[in-house]
């Protein structure tokens, strides 16, 4: 396995959404000068087919998926971005590993998400990939143009668990690289009876107190890698969901942990994760925990 990464993984499969990744991920490879490997992974006919369609030759699934790369490396060229920099990969077997299998030198993955009914690089394959990935996935909504007003703000989601270190290790180098802030959101809010009686006994300006000591430390030992970063912490007496994906309305990017506080026996996408992939309106980084890559 490379221990050098260099390269930024691009999910193609010829729908407005994998334009959309693609034009995104050329801009960050750019500002981080780091080389594109465009992967494409042709259907499986029973992943893409009744049964009683006809069935599609391998070979013609070859060419569709080689006319694919071709067309987005010619997009790469037209908007500026070095070839020489740029490789192609058609690859084979089911699409999450077959995806991940081009990883092992890259810093990111890059997947438009979900616009359409039956885009290969969205829905519940940009779940798989964002679950099993050991790097960055950032997915793209339909909601992001290459154009759009850069802020020059981050949002990051923590939750107050070990996770956060790796969500903080990320969020400080997006920061530094893209010349931005940093608002890191914290929110707690009671959703069932239990919680509740909690509340009645710890007032909500105990808990603020708390979790903002608790994270404060945890921040700075992050932030002092990267001085010129700034960064403040919001506290936020409400449901994860809603106050992170109020915090990002207009942020350049949402910062997002794979899972936090329970870590399952697998790799999977926690809940408050899969709420916001869902609903951001920018771009967001789901960052691999580093302990599901050392079970």
């Amino acid at each position: 396995m490379s221990t050098t990464r260099d390269v930024l993984v691009i999910g193609i499969d010829g729908s407005e959404d994998g334009r959309r990744a693609l034009r995104y991920g050329l801009a960050l490879a750019e500002r981080e000068d780091l080389s594109v490997r465009l992967v494409h992974v042709p259907p499986h006919q029973t992943d893409m087919y009744a049964p009683m369609m006809p069935y599609l030759p391998e070979t013609t699934s070859r060419t569709i998926g080689e006319g694919l790369l071709a067309e987005a490396e010619e997009e790469a060229g037209e908007v500026g971005f070095d070839l020489s920099r740029t490789t192609t990969a058609l690859a084979e077997g089911s699409r999450t590993p077959a995806l991940l299998a081009h990883t092992d030198d890259a810093r990111y993955v890059v997947l438009g998400t979900r616009s359409g009914a039956h885009h290969l690089f969205t829905g519940s394959t940009s779940l798989s990939v964002a679950a099993q990935s050991p790097v960055p996935v950032h997915c793209v909504p339909r909601t992001w143009t290459a154009d759009h007003a850069v802020t020059g703000r981050i949002v990051v989601g923590l939750d107050g668990s070990p996770a956060d270190v790796d969500v903080l290790t990320e969020a400080f180098l997006e920061a530094a690289a893209r010349h931005a802030t940093l608002r890191l959101v914290h929110a707690w809010r009671p959703v069932s009876p239990y919680d509740a009686a909690i509340v009645g006994r710890t007032v909500e300006g105990e808990w603020e107190q708390s979790a903002r000591d608790a994270l404060t430390k945890q921040v700075a030992e992050v932030a002092g890698r990267h001085p010129d970063v700034g960064w403040e912490l919001e506290l936020d007496f409400e449901r994860v969901t809603v106050a992170v994906h109020k915090a990002a309305k207009d942020a350049d990017l949402l910062v997002l942990g794979r899972h936090g506080h329970l870590v399952p026996p697998s790799r999977v996408v926690g809940s408050n994760t899969r709420t916001l992939l869902r609903t951001a309106t920018c771009p967001v980084v789901v960052v691999p925990i580093r302990s599901d890559h050392e079970k």
